[in-house]
């Protein structure tokens, strides 16, 4: 399977949540359990908290319709080692929270040690709280400004945040993302963060160990292009999508 990640430009965008939460079958939800357990014995310190997988992705114009079902933590780590086109295959959906300069730079979190992608750069912003979802609705907005806080201590008011659209890859696994514009320059949010994140590291392990700034247009493409560390690939879609005017 060709690896492909598109950028859909949108502001017209509605999640629609199953009012169930996915159902496996006995025998592969005792194989997650188990799975589960042995990452727990071996003091893995996972939370086995809720994420929203992608049922179907319905587009009519600029108006696109995401319909998502509620699993868990362990499912999605397990459904890791299942087949691309396994019916149980979780296809995360997130809200990426796209922190936004003065300077036209994108804030991007570098992965703690203690999560399940160690050293990823990639967007702020991670698995949705059952409180982001209201009345089977996903707010992808009030995700992005739980985690920006939660994660690197910024908070945003609502009227500086707006989704401008979502990426998927060949799997089917979709990033929205939600543009937050920040009033300082890159350099002062970096030393803000990296403070935050110091002092919230006293306290146990944190979702970042860093953070570090890309500017939005072909140089920040190629910033990502020439990491030594692993990135993810919805993060250079983001880049391009909004360098584009998406």
């Amino acid at each position: 399977m060709a690896k492909v990640t598109r950028w859909v430009a949108t502001r017209d965008l509605e999640i629609v949540v199953d009012k169930e939460p996915w159902r496996l079958p006995e025998g592969l939800q005792q194989q997650v359990n188990q799975y589960w357990d042995g990452l727990i014995r071996h003091g893995t310190p996972f939370f086995r908290g809720p994420v929203l997988s992608v049922r179907q992705v319905h587009e009519e114009g600029s108006s696109v319709v995401i319909e998502g079902v509620l699993t868990d933590y362990a499912h999605y780590l397990f459904s890791r080692q299942l087949p691309a086109q396994h019916p149980y295959q979780v296809r995360v959906l997130f809200a990426a929270a796209c922190l936004v300069t003065r300077d036209n730079w994108l804030i991007a979190g570098v992965m703690s040690p203690d999560t399940s992608r160690p050293g990823w750069i990639q967007a702020i912003g991670g698995s949705p709280n059952f409180d982001d979802i209201v009345d089977g609705r996903f707010l992808p907005v009030f995700s992005a400004r739980r985690e920006a806080l939660e994660e690197v201590g910024i908070e945003i008011p609502p009227s500086r945040c707006e989704v401008k659209g979502f990426t998927q890859d060949e799997m089917g696994r979709i990033a929205i993302a939600v543009s937050m514009s920040l009033e300082q320059r890159c350099d002062e949010i970096i030393n803000d963060v990296r403070r935050y994140l110091n002092i919230l590291s006293q306290d146990g392990p944190t979702e970042l160990e860093d953070v570090l700034g890309i500017p939005i247009g072909p140089s920040g493409l190629h910033v990502l292009e020439s990491q030594t560390r692993p990135v993810v690939r919805y993060l250079k879609a983001i880049v391009q999508g909004f360098y584009t005017g998406g």
